[in-house]
């Protein structure tokens, strides 16, 4: 069992996530038989579009401030593509479906949690 949380969530149900290393997106592809993923509502978002928007210019960089890394994000508080080698967006993962019936369960919170 994995339990995590995701950068974004779209309406219909697609979960957004940048990651650094690449081994919380790693396991909620694939991995452990049953992963719960829980969104509070700050994390919802109708679009793609709005839901990427918000990971780069909210999520990053308060990760990389919370993590003291030194990174553009860190410092301008946006997304400044940077190419630091202390950067955590290496691995942008949309995940729109799962093959394994039921192994993925979203637990939505109603309170705003997370960044």
């Amino acid at each position: 069992m994995y339990l995590t949380s995701t950068n974004a969530m779209t309406t219909d149900g697609c979960l957004y996530n940048i990651d650094g290393n690449g081994n919380r997106v790693a396991a909620m592809i694939y991995g452990p038989k049953d992963v719960y993923v829980v969104v509070g509502v700050n994390k919802i978002f109708e679009s793609e579009e709005e839901a990427i928007d918000h990971i780069k210019n909210v999520s990053a960089p308060a990760n990389a401030i919370r993590l003291h890394r030194q990174t553009g994000c860190a410092v301008a508080g946006k997304c400044v593509n940077c190419m630091s080698d202390q950067r955590i967006c290496a691995s942008y993962v949309k995940l729109a479906r799962q093959g394994n019936k039921d192994r993925i369960h979203v637990i939505i919170m109603r309170q705003e949690l997370g960044y």
